[in-house]
């Protein structure tokens, strides 16, 4: 029996409800117009608590932007805000990166259910983060947040069926939802770096090219989102196959 995913059940039904709708409204924002309010900032901070999978802690943390981010050739710079949220994994923990991304994007989406801009942000200036570390500690990624003038700009996004084995559109429509909501995850660069196929009532999400574990992470809390409400369990798997999704009527 392959090992249960700390995913499965991790999450409530309104938690997972409220990240669902918030996955259509995400998308990456650089400039932002402020900060958040101080009850959203509450919120927030509340939130990374309850978000965080074991051997991650999502800590929110203030600092000038020329201090925390990288500048980088023909991408606008993080403007607007000095909030962030640190993503930090213990690697004592086996599957630590994997849960910093199912945990981070949580973070991400309940800051998109205030109405609050995100943005995933992997290269920064580790100096620039004043958090003290545990053993084993590592921050992994930097989430800025605050208010934004909504822009939004059609997204690119690879079709369906060119990552999947099949074409979803023959597939029951629990798992055609769950491969969109995967379609519309973040990813390092936008490689979109993930594989699924489907067969019986299980799902299998899949490597492909120059993916992260974070990357995974996030597609993996994705793939739970869109099934719904239906009762599925997840299992991790080896190699490329990151995790199987089986979905039943009922989970006995």
């Amino acid at each position: 029996m392959t090992e249960l995913c700390a995913l499965s059940g991790f999450y409530s039904p309104a938690q997972r409800a409220r990240f669902l709708q918030a996955v259509g409204r995400r998308f990456s924002v650089r400039t932002f117009t402020g900060e958040a309010d101080p009850a959203k900032l509450a919120a927030l901070q509340y939130a990374a608590e309850k978000v965080a999978l074991p051997g991650v802690r999502i800590v929110i943390g203030k600092c000038e932007e020329h201090k925390l981010y990288k500048k980088l050739p023909g991408v606008p710079a993080i403007s607007g805000t000095g909030h962030y949220a640190a993503v930090i994994a213990d690697s004592a923990h086996p599957r630590a990166r994997y849960h910093a991304g199912i945990s981070g994007e949580a973070f991400v989406l309940e800051a998109v259910s205030l109405e609050l801009g995100t943005c995933w942000i992997g290269s920064f200036k580790k100096r620039g983060v004043k958090i003290p570390l545990k053993k084993n500690e590592k921050v992994l990624a930097v989430i800025p947040f605050g208010t934004f003038e909504d822009k939004t700009t059609h997204r690119k996004r690879k079709k369906l069926t060119d990552i999947c084995s099949q074409d979803p559109a023959q597939w029951p429509l629990w798992a055609y939802n769950a491969a969109e909501c995967v379609r519309n995850a973040p990813s390092a660069i936008n490689l979109q770096p993930w594989y699924m196929s489907f067969a019986g009532r299980t799902m299998i999400l899949q490597k492909k090219g120059m993916g992260t574990r974070l990357d995974m992470g996030i597609a993996l809390l994705h793939m739970s989102l869109g099934v719904g409400e239906k009762d599925h369990v997840i299992h991790w798997e080896e190699g490329k196959k990151v995790a199987s999704l089986l979905a039943e009527d009922q989970i006995l």
